[in-house]
């Protein structure tokens, strides 16, 4: 079932028909991994854990309606009757808003928590912070701060995309060399195998020595040996390239034995731009890992802030316009003689607490922009040698395809002289060798130039 799954995904990526070999190409692959992959899923949870958070700090600044009631009776009496309801409305600027109705009765009521019998009490007014909280508080700090995580959780998700992108295509790049140099250890076996009937039927007739059927048997078994080697390595990294391929983040697949990677032969390698390199500082200052370090010391300067405020004596004013409502219109009932208002200051006197905190704090933004300078450099050298690697593998997958076509017509030129029994045995099999082990590195190369360019992405985190 997993099979079938998987061809169907791959139907609307790619034509072809059941009887055939299905070239299962890097960009079909790279975006059924984005698509269903389970830390695909887990990015996208981390970008919505950073909207929740900010929607979790601005809750800071919702109104808050309130209400109480409290009666007391006894011997027959109403020694109290206290009923409440009430607005809170915080602000940005260290000052917040507030209204409410109280109504309160009783024989033994407190007196001044008088109200005007059968009418009650409006008040209106405001509450001000003049020291500690006017221009930054634990609500406006955690709002700040949840803006440059939500920021953060994005960078984060883009990261861990960009990691499984290199670990996806690394995997499939592994897979794309062992299935190819597969291919050329089993036509390498069909080769010997051909060469050794030949001479077999050569040292029966008397044209060859009964040495060289030897020779050509070991040749045989040797490349039996190297056939079953790769295909030990092509199993494992199939295994290893089904550890990326799901279905919906939940349905793991497996590949059908029909499904392939595209021939070297075929595969186009690539070059970086030169101009990839022009821009290396501002690929490095927009480097994600350096904008989280950037965010972090945002982070720590808003603490900074909110530490430094502590510095200053908690002095708050408070003053509420009072109103009976006595008529229908309230306002016209109101008196400018009718309030109440307090005041209440704090203040440590040694600050040491306050001083300690803030000192810590000092420390810590010194430490995260020395830790920002080293990233810097670090993601600046990753970036030009990845650049560097890549821009060198096209290099040498050009000078090993020309080497390869020369050990081939050297190959081809031994086995022409043997077959007029002008070469030995020996030499068609250095030769042999030689064209083999030629194939492999061109493998090599092409693989590398693959790798290097993922490389190249990921330290830019172009995926």
């Amino acid at each position: 079932m997993k099979r079938l799954i998987l061809l169907f995904l791959l139907f609307h990526l790619t034509s072809f028909s059941q009887d055939s070999i299905v070239n299962f190409t890097f960009s079909d692959f790279i975006e059924i991994v984005k698509a269903n992959h389970p830390i695909a899923y887990q990015a996208q949870l981390q970008s919505e854990m950073g909207d929740a958070k900010l929607l979790k700090a601005k809750g800071g600044f919702d109104p808050k309606i309130n209400g109480s009631a409290s009666q007391k009776y006894f011997d027959d009496k109403q020694y109290y009757s206290h009923l409440h309801a009430g607005l809170k409305i915080p602000t940005w600027f260290g000052l917040s808003a507030q209204a409410g109705y109280s109504n309160n009765s009783g024989e033994r009521l407190n007196p001044e928590l008088y109200t005007p019998p059968n009418a009650g009490l409006w008040y209106a007014g405001l509450t001000l912070n003049l020291g500690n909280g006017l221009f930054i508080d634990a609500r406006r700090a955690e709002l700040g701060q949840a803006e440059i995580y939500q920021n953060s959780s994005r960078l984060e998700q883009r990261l861990i995309l960009n990691q499984l992108t290199l670990d996806a295509s690394i995997a499939y790049w592994d897979w794309f060399k062992a299935y190819n140099k597969y291919n050329v250890y089993t036509n390498a076996l069909v080769n010997s195998e051909i060469r050794f009937d030949a001479v077999r039927q050569s040292a029966a007739l008397g044209d060859k020595a009964d040495v060289d059927t030897l020779k050509a048997l070991l040749q045989v078994q040797e490349r039996s040996l190297s056939l079953e080697q790769t295909k030990l390595d092509l199993d494992n990294k199939k295994a290893l390239l089904e550890v990326y391929l799901w279905q919906d983040g939940f349905v793991p697949l497996e590949l059908d034995s029909s499904i392939s990677p595209k021939p070297y032969s075929i595969v186009a390698t690539s070059t970086p731009p030169i101009s990839a390199l022009m821009d290396l500082d501002t690929m490095a200052a927009n480097h994600p890992e350096i904008v989280l370090a950037q965010n972090k010391i945002a982070l720590s300067q808003i603490d900074y802030r909110l530490k430094k405020e502590a510095l200053k004596p908690v002095a708050q004013l408070k003053y509420n316009a009072l109103s009976s409502p006595i008529t229908d219109n309230v306002l016209a009932s109101y008196s400018v003689e009718n309030y109440n208002w307090g005041a209440h200051i704090s203040y440590p006197i040694f600050t040491r607490k306050e001083r300690g905190d803030l000192r810590l704090t000092e420390l810590k933004l010194e430490e995260q922009g020395a830790q920002m300078q080293n990233k810097t450099a670090e993601i600046t050298y990753k970036i030009k040698a990845t650049y560097n690697t890549w821009s060198s593998s096209q290099r040498q997958v050009l000078i090993s395809t020309e080497t390869l076509k020369n050990y081939t017509a050297l190959f081809q030129a031994e086995l022409t002289l043997f077959n007029i029994g002008e070469s030995s045995l020996f030499l068609v099999n250095t030769r042999d060798q030689a064209m083999i082990d030629s194939q492999v590195k061109l493998i090599e190369r092409i693989y590398q130039n693959h790798v290097s360019k993922a490389l190249f992405n990921y330290q830019t985190v172009n995926y």
